[in-house]
């Protein structure tokens, strides 16, 4: 049997990294975002270390959310001084 042939597991850090980068869009986003790009983090260096451990697409996904609602976050605030700036 191949490591090809073999059940893979999937990264437990990168499924917590894809659900807290969705939870970052429906929760106070700073928290999840953040702990997903962790979490991604931690997953995709985990699964290089191990052959035998599967979840890059989960772990990418959850960091590229994660990044998407800082971003989001970043450009709310941005908007709301701008609006109590002109106001």
């Amino acid at each position: 049997m191949t490591v090809e042939n073999a059940a893979q597991r999937t990264s437990g850090y990168a499924i917590a990294s894809l659900i807290l980068g969705i939870a970052g869009f429906f929760v106070f986003p700073i928290v999840p975002s953040i702990l997903a790009i962790v979490f991604g983090r931690k997953a995709q260096e985990a699964i290089g270390l191990d052959p035998m451990l599967g979840g890059e697409g989960l772990a990418t996904a959850g960091i590229v959310l994660g990044w998407v609602g800082v971003a989001l976050l970043g450009i709310g605030l941005l908007f709301l001084l701008l609006l109590l700036v002109l106001a």
